[in-house]
């Protein structure tokens, strides 16, 4: 907010009683002063009413530019309002001295005045109390077009003194939102009135940015203009209103204060049960209540930043803060090996000049939501040669145990510091990065130990396991004197309910085709996929599902290739009951 003392023709054409007001209007904490500058016969015809007066109130240019002078040494700003040719002039003289211009409402139709401010790209107030919108529409318009500095509208009846039914304030908040731009209150109520002192109060609070207010030294006297002038002792306390106003208005942020009291008083996110180290906390594991633990989130919180992954044990009724917890680091771990005797080395066998094993890992690293791909295959020296597929690096190797599967999947995970671990097999060239990605989001939201796809595509997804369960199936598998069925990962969670939490994600209909079949195991399944990559010209890229699926559907008969073939996981039913009945701990 911007004061301005207006101290218009208060001077009486005296330079002493000019300097006088321009101190006391420093002294009463006023931003600025503003002038009016005419001359008497730039302004009126000798038969005008007020000529005389007019002539009586000239002030020479050279007693200004001192005036000018004072006023910007005492820390004021210096606004004028120019009402002719001569005031143009003198504005041009002393432009250096001047910090922004006025109109007053009586000649804003000036079209000439218009082009002889335009230069001086300042700051400019303009009158508009009294003018109907379509009026105020067609001279801002013009104004607009001409002036390039800032336009301010100041509103206020100019009559003196004002009544105050006349005030009209609510016009301030009408200006501003028709025009888009600041507006000022220029009030003229009768000084002798307690409403002199609160109006502008009211004003500013109702939108005006510039308040501008007359000032004398002595209303009694009943100098020029002294009808709405405030004498220094009152207008220091009408300043002072505003600034007490200005601090309470405040403004659109937030105070320390306020958000301090929320943060010590309103509801922090608490444990409902305890967390295991590795745990994802979801929603249903969280509830409300009040905590003086300054860091905790705050309720508020809970859907934006939760999901999050435990970085260790939590007990129940404890509130959360972030160093208890993390974003959950997720790797795709391919198992892979060169064990294969139906299709001998299966993994390295090119498929439209590409290796299977390094299509599957290109898909793997299209998906948007992981942080590392791993290679997990078996220390033997047969196996070797799987180690030099890191795809310049973007791929992890891992080697470990040839039998335990759940043990070199824990040993990718910890070597890559992961918290979530998707197995896929190596055996798909066709892996999805959509479906991979839905199932890595699915897993995180529910919080499970386990999540797979109810029905899917063969050869498309993997299982996704939280790093602290797989922990857990390690420690038992560690009992077990047969590892035989590790190659079976799956079984052991599906079959222990009352040990693993279980996801089963039914995927999108589009995405289930349950008679294709997108494995690598045998000769059929080669000829297929060398079909597939070699008709969609794929190179070095991945293989989206959407575009293979429109491919496939398009050429049906692609698919009759390997159909006969059984799979024996799924339709060996002896098998089927070997490892339900292996794979149960109670």
């Amino acid at each position: 907010m911007k004061v301005i003392a207006e101290i218009a023709n208060a001077h009486l054409g005296d330079p002493a009683r000019l300097t006088e007001l321009i101190i006391a209007a420093a002294d009463s904490g006023a931003d600025g002063v503003k002038f009016q500058w005419f001359k008497y016969d730039s302004i009126a015809t000798p038969d005008f009413i007020h000529y005389q007066v007019y002539t009586d109130l000239f002030i020479d240019k050279t007693v200004w530019a001192d005036a000018l002078k004072l006023a910007k040494g005492l820390g004021l700003e210096v606004w004028v309002d120019i009402y002719d040719e001569w005031g143009a002039q003198v504005l041009a003289e002393l432009e250096g001295l001047v910090d922004g211009m006025k109109l007053a409402t009586t000649v804003i139709q000036s079209d000439t005045l218009v082009q002889a401010l335009k230069k001086f790209e300042k700051p400019i107030l303009i009158g508009v109390g009294g003018w109907f919108e379509e009026e105020i529409d067609k001279q801002l318009s013009y104004i607009k077009d001409n002036f390039k500095g800032p336009i301010m509208l100041m509103h206020g009846f100019q009559g003196y003194p004002t009544r105050t039914e006349d005030s009209n304030l609510s016009r301030l908040a009408y200006f501003k939102q028709r025009y888009q731009l600041e507006v000022g209150f220029a009030d003229h109520e009768d000084a002798d009135n307690q409403m002199a002192i609160d109006l502008p109060v009211y004003a500013y609070l109702l939108g005006a940015g510039i308040i501008e207010k007359h000032i004398t030294m002595n209303r009694s006297g009943k100098g020029t203009d002294y009808y709405s002038a405030l004498e220094p002792n009152e207008f220091k306390v009408m300043v002072d209103k505003l600034r007490r106003a200005e601090i309470v208005f405040g403004s659109l942020e937030i105070k320390e204060s306020e958000r301090k009291y929320l943060e010590d008083s309103s509801l922090k996110i608490v444990t409902r049960k305890s967390i295991s180290p590795g745990e994802i906390i979801t929603s249903d594991k969280i509830m409300y209540k009040r905590s003086s633990v300054p860091s905790a989130f705050m309720a508020q919180n809970a859907s934006e930043r939760f999901p999050l992954l435990s970085k260790s044990g939590i007990p129940v009724n404890t509130p959360i803060t972030p160093d208890m917890v993390k974003e959950p680091k997720v790797c795709i771990v391919v198992i892979c090996r060169l064990k294969s005797t139906r299709l001998r080395q299966k993994a390295l066998l090119p498929i439209n000049g590409v290796p299977s094993i390094e299509r599957c890992l290109m898909n793997c690293l299209a998906v948007p939501n992981c942080d590392q791909v791993v290679l997990a295959t078996s220390d033997l020296p047969e196996d070797q040669p799987l180690t030099n597929f890191t795809l310049g690096n973007k791929v992890q190797i891992v080697t470990g145990d040839p039998i335990d599967v759940a043990k070199r999947m824990l040993k990718a995970a910890e070597e890559s510091n992961a918290d979530i671990v998707v197995r896929v097999t190596g055996d798909d060239p066709c892996i999805s990065p959509e479906m991979l990605a839905f199932l890595i989001d699915h897993h995180i939201n529910s919080g499970a130990d386990f999540t797979h796809a109810k029905k899917s595509t063969m050869g498309t997804v993997g299982d996704v396991i939280t790093v602290e369960a797989l922990r857990r199936l390690s420690q038992l598998l560690q009992h077990s004197e047969n590892l035989t069925y590790t190659e079976y990962l799956s079984f052991y969670f599906m079959n222990n309910p009352t040990l693993f939490k279980v996801n089963s994600i039914g995927f999108p209909d589009p995405w289930v085709f349950p008679d294709w079949r997108l494995t690598l195991d045998e000769a059929k399944d080669l000829e297929l996929f060398e079909r597939i990559f070699k008709a969609l010209d794929v190179g070095k890229r991945p293989l989206y599902f959407e575009e293979l699926k429109s491919f496939l559907l398009s050429k049906p008969e692609l698919m009759d290739i390997n159909r006969e073939i059984k799979v024996k996981w799924r339709d060996d039913t002896s098998l089927i009951d070997k490892l339900n009945e292996a794979t149960k701990f109670l």
